[in-house]
């Protein structure tokens, strides 16, 4: 694969497509259709938000990678880009060239739907991006919620735009008004589970790296408390998301959703359990790189369960 490519995060933005598209697709439009009416939001301004959404994380990646090159020497000398294949002025104007049409496809999308002030929004993504590989990452827990916080983001954006679009449209308003409260809660609903599953691997990824970043004067959870503490705190953080998404099914359930019930107790509830466990007995470098790799497949396997609404509602 090209070192541009990699760079970038293809995996990581192909995620995120297949995120927004589900939520659009499978849940925000299911239950449009249920009064007979599509999205507000266009389909060429959806592909537009999606581009935008996108263009902006696959810079933060490249900021991420400028700001890390003495921590990655220690932590994966055998995965650096920059300075080997990609010298840093190139991907200094990579990370613009991305950011910069992100950013305004955000302005643009604001002004579409009458609401400007969205638009800032993205500004703030960026801003947080930058804060987050320059300084927040180093600290104690504040780099790990940031980057929680924008993953929930990822499926909250979608949310606003298309909410801001059809207050624009008060027939289509009027028409699924009573789908709103549902349709609210299911995206707020995925928009916590992708936070919390974010925090879960950023601390394992804090410990799992804790030799560089310990010699590059950074003060992560585990490098502060102790590996022990830190993996407390994970695994307190992993038992809240399992009593959460208990509460989720349940509601589910109690909606006469059954199926989307039954997939989070099969394919999540069971990789929650199975993250809990190891998580306890890890203990070396390659275990922790075990279970941020699972937390990945756990964050997959929630937002694959969209697609259940178009066969259960």
């Amino acid at each position: 694969m090209s070192p541009y490519l990699k760079i970038i995060r293809i995996p990581n933005l192909i995620i995120i497509i297949l995120t927004q598209c589900l939520l659009r697709f499978c849940v925000i439009r299911t239950f449009y259709g249920l009064e007979y009416v599509s999205p507000a939001l266009s389909e060429f301004d959806f592909v537009i938000l999606v581009l935008s959404t996108i263009l902006i994380a696959a810079g933060g990646y490249i900021l991420n990678d400028l700001y890390d090159l003495e921590t990655d020497k220690i932590n994966k000398p055998g995965k650096i880009l920059i300075g080997k294949s990609i010298s840093s002025q190139t991907a200094r104007y990579l990370y613009w060239a991305l950011t910069a049409p992100g950013v305004l496809m955000g302005f643009y999308l604001s002004i579409k739907v009458n609401y400007i002030m969205l638009g800032f929004i993205y500004i703030a993504i960026a801003m947080m991006l930058w804060f987050y590989s320059a300084r927040y990452q180093k600290t104690v827990l504040w780099g790990n919620i940031v980057i929680s916080l924008l993953s929930a983001m990822v499926i909250l954006i979608v949310w606003l735009f298309e909410f801001f679009a059809l207050r624009a449209e008060p027939l289509i308003y009027v028409d699924v008004m009573n789908r709103l409260q549902i349709i609210s809660l299911i995206v707020s609903g995925y928009a916590l589970f992708a936070f919390l599953v974010s925090l879960i691997r950023e601390i394992i990824k804090d410990i799992e790296d804790i030799e560089g970043d310990r010699k590059a004067g950074c003060r992560t959870l585990p490098i502060v408390t102790a590996i022990n503490k830190a993996k407390g705190t994970a695994t307190g953080i992993i038992i809240i998301s399992i009593l959460l998404l208990a509460f989720a099914q349940y509601f589910l359930y109690m909606k006469e959703l059954s199926l989307i019930f039954w997939y989070l107790m099969i394919a999540v509830q069971s990789l929650f359990i199975y993250l809990l466990y190891n998580t306890f007995k890890a203990r070396e470098k390659e275990d922790f790189h075990f279970l941020s790799n699972t937390t990945k497949i756990i964050m997959v396997a929630g937002i694959l369960s969209m697609q259940l609404f178009c066969i259960s509602v």
